[in-house]
């Protein structure tokens, strides 16, 4: 694929759950959530400064083969939101482990490093 891409100049846009399946071959990650943008990164940078709660989650359940190596799980607990009737804000409110009332409100996509955007209220605080 990436033979492909160099030579026709393709791009290639893939959805899934999975985010070690794209590592490898993408240049930027944008990461949804209920049809939602919360975050957009070059790969290497998400991968290595993942910032919105829904991104740490979905990186913390890739596997590591490597039976020494301990790696926290963040498990998502707490109600989902309905897709085709969502509350206003944050729709990863409902299971994010720092949500407060800002979350109420409409998330505003930011930059937060060079071409790292995330869309989450925590960083607001400072």
């Amino acid at each position: 694929m990436l033979d492909l891409q160099e030579e026709f100049k393709l791009a290639y846009m893939f959805v899934t759950h999975d985010l070690s399946v794209v590592k490898y071959i993408s240049d930027d990650i944008m990461v949804m959530y209920l049809g939602q943008m919360v975050e957009k990164a070059p790969a290497k940078e998400l991968f290595a400064d993942p910032r919105h709660p829904y991104t740490q989650a979905l990186l913390s359940a890739i596997p590591i083969p490597d039976r020494h190596h301990e790696k926290k799980r963040i498990k998502m607990q707490g109600e989902l939101t309905s897709p085709i009737n969502p509350k206003p804000g944050c729709r990863f409110a409902a299971r994010c482990p720092y949500a407060h009332k800002g979350c109420e409100q409409p998330q505003i996509l930011s930059e937060h490093a060079p071409n790292h955007f995330v869309a989450c209220d925590k960083f607001k605080e400072g």
